[in-house]
């Protein structure tokens, strides 16, 4: 594991050597590492885009991938239906006490990256009419410190290939789109999404959730901006659309890291 990286133990070897090696393109979690391995040395660069303003780091930063936030709902229900997995995060972050790589928040801002590539936001199992990113902006608002404090700043980026974001094919359009515009030209929309679920808060209440939204700072950045590559996914007639490049080495190539391409073959 790389010291400024920090994800789950088999993460490299079970989801992202054999996706490189069956040359999956479409697979998202490699595009999300990828982005980390670029930014390893380099961390405020990465905050600087995902964020869109410079954040000073705290010393023992990290980029944290594939962490589950903090539970929001009671541990039962958080269990089988609301707990939220980032796919990056990075900031004034720490894992929590007695909550098995549970993240939470240690100091005045964070940021919580949810990365997709071909994928649409998911709607919720037991609760169809909330959407994963209602879902995870709850989370990332509650993500609070040891001693209780919340950050002052709290940064949600989606991350997609510009395809997505910018509407550039038949088949580009998607449910985060909307919800994203949504929330970002009205907060009374991102309220009411907030106020959806039932289920009983492990700490604080509904109105703490809804007083937190002016700490939200809700951005979304593209792996063509993140990893310095063009125009990665495009319609295929016929079909829907699909990625530029044939293999992971032209990408790897083209990002002068084969070095790493050659590390994660092995």
């Amino acid at each position: 594991m790389n010291s400024a990286i920090f994800h789950p133990e088999p993460y490299v070897d079970i989801q992202i050597k054999p996706v490189i090696k069956n040359n999956n393109l479409s697979a998202e979690v490699v595009w999300t590492y990828l982005t980390a391995r670029k930014y390893e040395k380099a961390q405020s660069k990465l905050v600087a885009k995902l964020c869109g303003i410079d954040e000073t780091l705290p010393k023992d930063s990290k980029i944290w991938l594939e962490t589950y936030l903090h539970p929001t709902r009671i541990r039962k229900e958080e269990v089988k239906c609301w707990r939220i997995r980032s796919d990056l995060s990075i900031g004034n972050i720490e894992l929590a006490d007695d909550r098995d790589g549970q993240i939470q928040s240690k100091g005045d801002w964070i940021c919580i990256t949810e990365a997709k590539w071909f994928d649409d936001i998911h709607k919720n199992s037991r609760f169809p009419e909330i959407y994963q990113l209602s879902q995870m902006i709850e989370h990332a608002l509650l993500l609070h410190s040891k001693n209780g404090k919340f950050p002052d700043n709290v940064y949600v980026t989606l991350i997609t290939p510009q395809y997505f974001k910018d509407q550039l094919g038949k088949f580009s359009k998607r449910i985060y789109w909307e919800k994203f515009n949504d929330y970002k030209s009205d907060k009374k929309h991102l309220e009411k999404d907030l106020r959806l679920c039932p289920l009983p808060f492990l700490e604080y209440d509904v109105d703490t959730l809804i007083s937190r939204i002016d700490a939200l700072k809700l951005n979304w950045v593209t792996f063509e901006e993140l990893l310095g590559l063009s125009n990665l996914v495009e319609d295929n007639i016929p079909g829907r659309y699909k990625v530029t490049r044939d293999t992971w080495e032209k990408i790897f190539t083209e990002m002068d890291s084969e070095e790493l391409f050659l590390e994660l073959m092995g």
